[in-house]
């Protein structure tokens, strides 16, 4: 590729979009492409207009058809009767259905080229500013070299090129050379290209086909020896149907780039080259979609936001494959509600990774869940991701609902990252992580719901400072877990379950009934104790395990610790109950077990190795 368009594929051809006016020749226009080198496609869009107040709303990708209305109607149309038909405004333009030999002038009129006419040569300096273009089936358009077909740079351009099965629309070049291409400019809303052949077609800026107006649909198009990008669609326009068409003459490696609401008209019978990509255009969608796969993988530059209103969703279909350049990500529910159902299988798994130039940890930066988000990823692989180590390749925070199982995170700088207590983990089962250092960090109100069938790669899970404040049961998940800080239990029964291990950093403690009762529920086996280690092998590290008057029933069996420290490594203190059996504590820095006098305690089997104090310091009771 050369050019504007025509750039590695780690380039990134936008952040998300914003409006970029500047007051060029024929109106309001944008000056520059977001995230696009000047003198790249910039240089095409100096020559059309873009109507300012429908630029934003427009811009943003699937956007409700209600709220473009709402943002241009000015006054409020005579309401119809029930069941009288729409009739289209008169057009105020001749009509002209002649089969001219050639077409060279600028044209506001309702041109019809009849079937079968042609073929007609166009010249450089053809445009149809405004009223409306039909073309018939049959129809041959020969270009110059120099020559595109541009229409609705001035005001609204109706326009129909339909052919049909064995009678397309022929446009190609004079002789079988190139020509510049085809160019839907902001006037041109609703274009239909339907059975239409565009062959030797090439720009290295627009490409074959341009478009900056709304809601076109192209089907059926075939393109042959294309020389540049296939389809370009600016962030300001948008698609309403791509379906059917064959792309597999675009020989460069992007076939088309469209913006991210774009990308829910792209069905899966579309047809390209082995070797080449689409690449979405970063924006907001505050509409539902669903992408399908259209059998090449899809680039994605820059951030893809997903919010509405009303509870917008993006579903992705099995099989999609998400190539996420370094600026790329998606986020989801960060100011409105929105929802992403990724659900692939065994067979046709939906993978995100980074571009191809670009494989390794950290290349791109992920999916952010918000605090009006809900997530499902089923059968999802996540690749290369966490270039923000703190968030990891999926991120979730504030109230968040998610779901996650059976999904594969390889090669991440970081894995999963359920920011704070309040995320709801509906879900966390049979996921696996495969080279990706900190696969899970999770608040310790969270981690009761990691279900089954998880495999860390030897990596610990990270366990966040926090308080349990609802019953949960901590599982062996076959992994350590490392504790950054003091958990509390409050109006709660916290059950750790045989063969847990946790690997606490200073200063840890472990406080149970404080301020609200509840309780704690060690539940080791003889040959598989519950473990509780200092990160550091020096003496008395953590704090201890402290049961306060409001904690009642507690049992701790078969409880191995080290490096503890305070009065005792496990105190039941004031009018707290407990049963303890089988507690050991090595390299502690104190007893392991004392209690105050009005304890209620059964006490076991205590040991103490490895320099320890003696295992029990018993109270001096009255």
């Amino acid at each position: 590729m050369g050019g504007g368009l025509e750039r590695a594929e780690h380039e990134a051809f936008a952040a998300p979009a914003r409006p970029l006016w500047g007051f060029g020749r024929g109106g309001w226009a944008t000056t520059r492409a977001p995230g696009v080198a000047q003198g790249g496609l910039a240089r095409g869009r100096r020559r059309g207009i873009v109507a300012p107040i429908l630029g934003w709303a427009l811009m943003i990708g699937c956007v409700e058809e209600r709220e473009v209305l709402s943002a241009t109607k000015l006054v409020a149309p005579t309401p119809r009767a029930a069941g009288t038909p729409r009739r289209p405004p008169a057009s105020k333009f001749p009509r002209v259905s002649s089969c001219p030999k050639e077409l060279a002038a600028i044209e506001r009129i309702d041109r019809v080229l009849s079937r079968g006419c042609g073929p007609v040569a166009i010249r450089a300096g053809y445009r149809l500013d405004a009223g409306s273009l039909t073309v018939e089936p049959g129809v041959e358009l020969v270009f110059d070299r120099d020559a595109e077909l541009r229409l609705g740079l001035g005001a609204a351009t109706k326009v129909r090129i339909v052919g049909e099965p064995g009678a397309p629309v022929v446009m190609r070049g004079v002789d079988g050379g190139g020509w510049r291409g085809i160019r839907l400019y902001s006037g041109a809303d609703d274009a239909l290209l339907e059975q239409v052949v565009i062959e030797g077609a090439g720009d290295p800026d627009l490409g074959a086909l341009y478009v900056e107006s709304q809601r076109v649909s192209v089907v059926g198009v075939t393109m042959r020896a294309i020389a540049g990008l296939g389809i370009y669609v600016r962030s300001s326009g948008s698609l309403a149907r791509f379906a059917l068409n064959d792309l597999e003459g675009v020989a460069t490696t992007v076939a088309a780039v469209l913006p991210a609401g774009s990308m829910a008209a792209v069905s899966a019978d579309n047809r390209f080259g082995a070797d080449t990509r689409l690449r979405l255009l970063g924006g907001l969608l505050t509409a539902s979609c669903r992408w399908e796969d259209p059998g090449v993988p899809v680039i994605v530059s820059g951030g893809v936001e997903v919010a509405g209103e009303a509870l917008a969703t993006l579903t992705l279909a099995p099989g999609l494959e998400l190539r996420f350049d370094a600026d790329g990500y998606i986020n989801v529910g960060y100011y409105n509600p929105g929802e992403l159902i990724a659900v692939g299988s065994a067979e046709r798994p939906i993978v995100m990774t980074s571009t191809a130039d670009s494989r390794q940890p950290g290349a791109w930066r992920g999916v952010s869940l918000y605090k009006h988000a809900r997530a499902r990823l089923e059968g999802v692989t996540m690749r290369y991701g966490g270039r923000l180590v703190d968030r990891g390749v999926l991120f979730a925070n504030g109230e968040a609902e998610v779901a996650i199982r059976g999904c594969t995170f390889q090669d991440n700088a970081a894995g999963v990252v359920l920011d704070r207590a309040e995320v709801r983990l509906r879900e966390f089962s049979g996921n696996s992580f495969v080279g990706t250092p900190r696969p899970l960090t999770l608040a310790p109100a969270t981690l009761g719901a990691i279900g089954e069938g998880c495999s860390f790669g030897g990596e610990a899970v990270t366990l966040n400072e926090g308080a349990v404040t609802g019953d949960a049961r901590w599982r062996d998940l076959g992994a350590p877990i490392e504790v950054l800080g003091p958990i509390e239990v409050e109006g709660a029964t916290l059950t750790i379950a045989a063969g847990v291990e946790l690997v606490v950093h200073d200063g840890f403690s472990l406080s149970v009934g404080r301020r609200a009762p509840a309780a704690l529920k060690i539940e080791g086996e003889p040959a598989r104790p519950v473990k509780i280690r200092g990160r550091s092998e020096r003496r008395g590290t953590w704090d201890a395990i402290a049961l306060y008057p409001a904690s009642h029933d507690s049992s701790l069996d078969h409880l191995h610790l080290r490096n503890a420290g305070g009065e005792a490594a496990v105190q039941v203190l004031g009018s707290a109950s407990a049963t303890v059996t089988g507690l050991r504590c090595d390299r502690c820095f104190a007893p392991a077990l004392t209690w105050s006098c009005d304890a209620r305690i059964e006490v076991g089997e205590v040991l103490a190795s490895e320099g320890s104090p003696p295992p029990v310091a018993s109270p001096r009771c009255e």
